[in-house]
C-alpha cells in the first residue's frame, strides 16, 4: 500500500495537479482520514502549526472535515535543490534545521513516500510549520519599517483584454507632469520618478501585500513556455498600484519588497527568491511565521497612524491562483465577514471590473466573485482588508492577463479605481 501511494504521489507530480498545488506536495485522502492521520503518513506531526498551515493553504472552512477521494496540498513546499547544499537551496542559515529537513527527506524516501532522492531529481520537500511550532507565538517586532511614501496614480486608458495587449502608457512613456516630483528606487527604471497629480488621497494609507515571496514563489506554471512564478506577476502588479496612489498622494507601504526588481515590462518575469519583509527582514520559510510577520507589521503601523488621527488605512494582497489548465478565471475577491469596510472595499472593487470588462468586452461578460473567506491575512489585519486573485496561472487565456505588461497595468489602474472609493 505504501508502494502504492509512493507511485500515486509521482504521478501526481508529473500530471496538472503538480502545478495546481502551488509548488507543496499533495496527497489524495483515503477513507476514514482526517487531517491528523493524513499529516502522520507523511511523518509530519498533528501539531496545531501544521493544522492551521494544512488549512489556510488548502483555504479550508472547517479543520474538523476532509473529503475521502480529494486531493490536498501538503505542508510541505517542493524547493529546487541547487545542487550544494540545503541551506544556500533554501535560504535557511541555521544547521541544525537544515539537518533535520534532510533528515525527513531521507525518511520520506525510506517510507516509500519519495522514490528518489532530493540529490537525485533535484527536488527538496521542506516542511513549512513543522519544526517552528514553538516560536509561532512571537513576532519580529524589531523588524525595520521602511515607508514608501506615495505619489499618485497617472491618468492612464484603464483598458484591459485578456487576449491582446492595451494602449496603456508604460515606463517612460508617462507623461512627466504633476504638481510634484518623488524619487522611489523601488519601483524600478524608468518608474522610479513618481509625479504628483493632486493631493485628493492625502492622509490615506495603503498597506500593499505581494503573495508569498522569499523562499516561496507560490504557484508555479512549469508548462508554460517560459517558467511563471506567481510572486512575480504579484509583486508586479502591487508595485504598480502602489505607484498609482503615490500619484494622489497617499502614503503607500509595500509589505513585500524586492529592490533588485522593480516594474518590469517583459513577458516572462525571472523567477527569484530575495525579496524581503519590508525591504529588510528575511522572509521565513515557515508559513504561520512568515504571514504572522506580515500582519504584525501592518497592524503596528495601522494603530501607529490611527493615533496620529487617520481616518482610512485600507490593506490589499494580491495573488495569482492556480488551478486545473482548462479553467478559465476572471478576477475575484475575498473579504472578511467580520468586517463592514471589507466588504464595501470587495465589492466597490468588483463594480468596477465588472464595469470595465462590460466597456472592453461587452460579449464575453465577467464571472468573478466576492466571498467571504476565512485567509489568515483576511481574518487578522486591522485597516479593511481586500484579498485578489489576479488570474489562473496555468491557463493560457488568463495568462495573457499576466504576462502582457499593458494588461498588469490595466490590472492596477482597475484595482486603484476599486480601492479608491
Amino acid at each position: 500500500m505504501i508502494r502504492h501511494l509512493a507511485v500515486l504521489l509521482i504521478i501526481l507530480f508529473l500530471s496538472p495537479v503538480y502545478g495546481a498545488s502551488e509548488n507543496h506536495a499533495v496527497a489524495r485522502v483515503r477513507k476514514g482520514d482526517n487531517i491528523e492521520t493524513l499529516l502522520k503518513r507523511y511523518l509530519l506531526t498533528p501539531h496545531i502549526c501544521n493544522i492551521e498551515a494544512f488549512a489556510d493553504i488548502n483555504n479550508l472552512r472547517d479543520k474538523d472535515f476532509i473529503m475521502a477521494g480529494r486531493i490536498y496540498k501538503l505542508p510541505l513546499l517542493i524547493v529546487d535543490f541547487n545542487g550544494k547544499n540545503i541551506r544556500t537551496s533554501t535560504g535557511i542559515k541555521d544547521y541544525d534545521l537544515a539537518k533535520k529537513i534532510e533528515k525527513l527527506n531521507i525518511d520520506l524516501l525510506e517510507k516509500g513516500i519519495r522514490d528518489k532522492t532530493y540529490k537525485e531529481n533535484g527536488k527538496l520537500w521542506v516542511p513549512i510549520a513543522e519544526y517552528e511550532c514553538e516560536t509561532d507565538g512571537t513576532s519580529n517586532s524589531n523588524a525595520t519599517i521602511e515607508s514608501v511614501k506615495n505619489d499618485n496614480s497617472s491618468k492612464l486608458t484603464s483598458e484591459y483584454s485578456a487576449e491582446t495587449a492595451l494602449s496603456v502608457k508604460t515606463g517612460t512613456e508617462l507623461k512627466r507632469t504633476g504638481v510634484k516630483e518623488i524619487k522611489v528606487p523601488l519601483m524600478g527604471k524608468g518608474y522610479d520618478i513618481v509625479n504628483i497629480e493632486d493631493y485628493s488621497l492625502a492622509g490615506n494609507v495603503y498597506y500593499i501585500i505581494s503573495g508569498h515571496g522569499g523562499p516561496d514563489p507560490g504557484a508555479i506554471c512549469t508548462e508554460c513556455p517560459s517558467r511563471m512564478c506567481e510572486d512575480e506577476y504579484s509583486y508586479d502588479v502591487s508595485l504598480r498600484l502602489a505607484r498609482d496612489l503615490m500619484q494622489h498622494g497617499a502614503t503607500v507601504h509595500m509589505i513585500v519588497q524586492d529592490e533588485d526588481d522593480g516594474i518590469r515590462d517583459e513577458q516572462f518575469l525571472k523567477c527569484d527568491n530575495d525579496e524581503k519583509l519590508m525591504g529588510e527582514s528575511i522572509i521565513p520559510l515557515n508559513q504561520k511565521k512568515r504571514l504572522n510577520d506580515r500582519v504584525v507589521t501592518i497592524n503596528r503601523l495601522y494603530k501607529k497612524y490611527k493615533k496620529e488621527g487617520v481616518k482610512i488605512q485600507k490593506a490589499i494582497e494580491i495573488h495569482v491562483d492556480s488551478r486545473s489548465s482548462e479553467t478559465r478565471q476572471d478576477v475575484f475577491f475575498y473579504y472578511n465577514k467580520n468586517h463592514k469596510g471589507s466588504k464595501k472595499l470587495a465589492e466597490d472593487t468588483q463594480e468596477v471590473f465588472a464595469a470595465k470588462y462590460d466597456e472592453h468586452q461587452k460579449d464575453r461578460g465577467y464571472k468573478g466573485i466576492v466571498e467571504d473567506r476565512g485567509i489568515y491575512m483576511v481574518r487578522n489585519v486591522l485597516p479593511d482588508m481586500l484579498f485578489v486573485e489576479l488570474a489562473n496561472i496555468r491557463n493560457a487565456s488568463d495568462q495573457k492577463r499576466l504576462i502582457i505588461n499593458t494588461n498588469r497595468q490595466a490590472l492596477a489602474n482597475w484595482l486603484f479605481e476599486g480601492i479608491r472609493k
